[in-house]
């Protein structure tokens, strides 16, 4: 196993992350800085030592931020400003951000455990092209005209349609890539000309708070943006239940989307929902399988397996089942495991204690089971929250390592013969998220693309998200879209306009 240092050396830190991580506890609300009456620790995942705090909301704050939301919407400042000032608003936003890059991704790398490297180029560089992509929106947005025939005797009308802001939107993001997904709410909603409440989750709130910083110096009016930090069954749930909300756009555990559903249908709250995943990759006998290998293992091992879309089941033709089980049990033992801001590290920790012992515990319950499992390293002694990427093997379909959401670098790995047993077996859990399938034979891909119960597939590649090309589910994944188009659709609503002209 490639073992590099377990913890984070923090006195390395710059004093401009240092400032984010040492502030007082607060909440970005109306444009100011808030002091939190109460607190709740932020800890280092390396090391398991906490580090500094962020404030501990509820629905005091919750009432307040959407206060200031509700108040900006409507503010000239803001109503008013036209689509080409908030995209210059938004391109701002963009540029401070990937100024400020190095920091923010040291930020999330001692809040989060992700590697460096991840935090740099996809955390904050797909923040940033989030925003970029956004900013070009406002300018585009249009309402229709429509020839009208009125009924005899009424004269002549003129039809028309408006695109509007649906109001205010409260954004719940989760903690595993904690600025991009901020990003995929906040971006969509201010193209709009909407106002948000961003609660981050407990787990990593850090860049969220620092990203509010941004958008003070990128100029928005205030009210537009509000953070405010806390616990999801506080702070969380005063704000989904808030009736000052227009929208929920929320990303998170299926359990949690299934239980803002019911509030949001009660009362008739517009929402996106982009929730867990348990997302099959499908290695066929024709694939590339040097390359198969190495995408198979990222797409599952990449930010410890804390991604939605991860990779998490891999199906493999049984002519080369045995061959792709033997390389990848070399391969994990060569992927350089530690603290996120050593040099070469592939994989860091878990966010937390609890996500570390819930990986555990699925990992033990398929060795009690008598499933084969192959961890490539044992970390019972070290101090911060780590699981060595591990292979599972012998796992039936309906055992709950096949069929829940772990959240962890944990590979099932399956046998397959018949391509219909391989779309039963794919497309049989709650889950719709993503796919990936890796084969030369293209009336295949297209055969199977088809076939497959999800919102994304991708061939002969891991994939990655793109800002124009919308991202979530199909079934317990969710519904509607982040990214591309969609996202901005769904932070507007239309008004029809009939207009007698003689």
């Amino acid at each position: 196993m490639n073992i590099v240092a377990l913890e984070n050396d923090l006195t390395t830190l710059p004093s401009s992350v240092r400032r984010w991580i040492d502030r007082e506890p607060a909440h970005y609300v109306g444009g100011r800085w808030h002091g939190s009456h109460a607190s709740l620790p932020v800890i280092e995942p390396s090391s398991g030592r906490e580090i500094g705090l962020i404030g501990k909301g509820g629905a005091a704050e919750i009432d307040m931020a959407v206060a200031a939301a509700r108040a900006a919407l409507v503010a000239p400042e803001w109503r008013d400003a036209g689509p080409l000032a908030r995209e210059a608003l938004i391109h701002r936003l963009a540029a401070l951000i990937e100024e400020r890059a190095d920091d923010l991704a040291l930020l999330d790398c001692v809040d989060n455990g992700m590697p460096l490297w991840l935090a740099r180029g996809i955390d904050v560089g797909g923040t940033v092209d989030v925003f970029r992509y956004y900013a070009g929106w406002p300018s585009k947005l249009a309402g229709r005209t429509v020839d009208v025939s009125a009924p005899p005797g009424m004269g002549r009308f003129e039809g028309m349609t408006r695109r509007e802001p649906v109001g205010v939107i409260a954004a719940i993001v989760p903690w595993n890539v904690p600025l991009m997904m901020a990003a995929w709410k906040l971006a969509p909603a201010l193209a709009a000309g909407c106002t948000v409440v961003l609660k981050p989750s407990e787990e990593a709130s850090l860049s969220a708070l620092a990203l509010a910083d941004l958008v003070e110096q990128a100029g928005f009016p205030v009210g537009v943006v509000n953070v405010v930090t806390g616990l999801g069954s506080e702070a969380g749930d005063a704000l989904v239940r808030h009736p000052g909300v227009d929208k929920i756009s929320f990303t998170g555990s299926t359990g949690t989307g299934r239980a803002i559903a019911r509030e949001a249908g009660a009362s008739l709250k517009k929402l996106t929902l982009e929730l867990g995943g348990k997302s099959p990759t499908i290695l066929f006998a024709d694939a590339d399988l040097d390359r198969a290998i190495v995408g198979a293992a990222n797409a599952i091992f990449l930010n410890s397996g804390q991604v939605c879309v991860a990779g998490s089941r891999l199906y493999v033709e049984d002519a080369i089942h045995d061959q792709v089980v033997e390389r990848l049990q070399a391969h994990i033992r060569t992927i350089p495991v530690g603290a996120g801001m050593g040099e070469g590290v592939f994989m860091g920790p878990l966010v937390s204690a609890r996500q570390r012992a819930r990986v555990d515990a699925y990992v033990e319950a398929a060795r009690l089971g008598g499933m084969g499992v192959d961890s490539a390293a044992d970390y019972a002694g070290a101090a911060g929250f780590y699981v060595a990427p591990t292979l599972v093997t012998g796992a039936s379909h309906d055992d709950p390592i096949t069929q829940e959401e772990i959240f962890g670098p944990v590979l099932g790995i399956y046998r397959f013969s018949a391509e219909e047993e391989l779309i039963a077996a794919a497309n049989g859990t709650d889950f719709g998220l993503a796919a990936s399938l890796w084969t030369q034979d293209i009336d295949r891909v297209h055969r199977l693309s088809r076939s497959l119960q999800c919102g994304k597939v991708s061939v002969n590649a891991g994939g990655f998200p793109y800002p124009g090309l919308p991202e979530g589910g199909y079934k317990g994944s969710g519904f509607g879209r982040d990214l591309g188009p969609d996202a901005v659709e769904q932070c507007l609503q239309t008004k029809t306009l009939l207009i007698h002209i003689a």
